[in-house]
């Protein structure tokens, strides 16, 4: 009997859920992975958990050490710097395209986000807002349209790596940036959203969690899952 469709389906279902828990922080940098508590948490053999990790690894998202086993990759600092560099780069590029085609469902979307910020920074709902800061960032993306562009994001997890440890900063540190883009957006003025774009690119390199990596050591934690 032939089971490697289901075990690709496995693998499959396996590296989207790892990838989540990346995304969401809860496996946080420098992390190890345990798969046999991974395989016990997804229901799953530990066969389709090593086949993801080995994907994810291929990805940069994973590192494996002989002898010691998958960490969540842990960025150098010249790592995030050139990672904000290429964000900017796309979500500039997606900037353009969003503006050249502006419709009200966009104009709508936007407006959403800018009312949402407005409101978990009011009530400092940090959670709230740094989710919903993952999302408005995606959503540049996506509502560019264009699939080279979503295809680049996707393939080398640029979004994804921007939320890992290190990349989030304080709530009033973004909030006046996230709002000067999306009116200039709205306002389909093109120069100054891409110049607030890059203004917010360059006020998270300069934030105190990303400089505090500047000398940092790796020191990989073991995981609970």
């Amino acid at each position: 009997m032939n089971t490697k469709p289901n075990q690709n389906i496995l693998s499959e279902y396996a590296y989207n859920k790892i990838k989540l828990l990346i995304f969401n922080n809860i496996l946080k940098s420098g992390e190890k992975i345990i798969q046999e508590k991974m395989a016990q948490h997804l229901g799953i053999s530990k066969t389709p958990i090593i086949q993801a990790l080995s994907i994810l690894q291929n990805e940069r998202l994973i590192e494996y050490y002989p002898r010691k086993g998958f960490f969540v990759r842990e960025l150098l600092y010249k790592e995030f710097i050139d990672i904000l560099d290429i964000r900017r780069i796309l979500e500039q590029l997606a900037i353009k395209k969003i503006i050249e085609n502006l419709n009200e469902k966009t104009r709508n979307e936007l407006t959403g986000f800018l009312e949402g910020f407005e409101l978990f920074n009011k009530t400092k709902n940090k959670e709230k807002y740094y989710e919903l800061d993952r999302k408005f960032h995606s959503y540049l993306i996506e509502a560019s349209g264009n699939s080279y562009l979503i295809d680049i994001n996707n393939t080398f997890n640029i979004l994804l790596l921007c939320y890992t440890k290190g990349f989030v900063t304080e709530i009033s540190a973004s909030m006046d940036d996230h709002r000067r883009i999306i009116l200039a957006i709205l306002e389909k003025d093109l120069k100054k959203a891409l110049k607030f774009m890059k203004d917010h690119t360059e006020h998270k390199k300069k934030s105190h969690i990303i400089n505090g990596y500047k000398n940092r050591t790796k020191k990989p934690e073991q995981s609970g899952l």
